[in-house]
């Protein structure tokens, strides 16, 4: 009988202790440090960058040719064109973020 309670306490004890090692890897995860971590919020602000300086060029451009505005307005394949770069540029930010940064 004592030999079935000692295997038991031995098998508690090692239990406890993985689960503290475990407990342990759990928080140095969760404390966001990592490479991927930072990967990931460097290439979001990349993209967003991107993403803002294609607009501001679109506007400055617009600003300085009025004959881009006019074709807008005949025509605003331009205007999407534009937009869902940004859009696209601004989504793939997200996603290198989300995948990269476990969020």
């Amino acid at each position: 009988m004592t030999s079935d309670s000692d295997y038991l306490e031995h098998q508690l004890r090692e239990n406890l202790r993985l689960r503290r090692e475990l407990a342990a890897e759990v928080a140095k995860a969760k404390e966001g440090g990592g490479i991927a971590y930072r990967l990931g919020w460097v290439l979001y602000w990349i993209c967003i960058t991107f993403a803002g300086g294609i607009a501001i060029l679109f506007l400055l451009w617009v600003i300085s040719d009025p004959s881009v505005a006019e074709d807008i307005r005949q025509s605003p394949s331009l205007l999407l064109l534009i937009a869902l770069s940004c859009l696209i540029l601004y989504g793939l930010g997200r996603a290198f973020r989300y995948v990269l940064s476990a969020e």
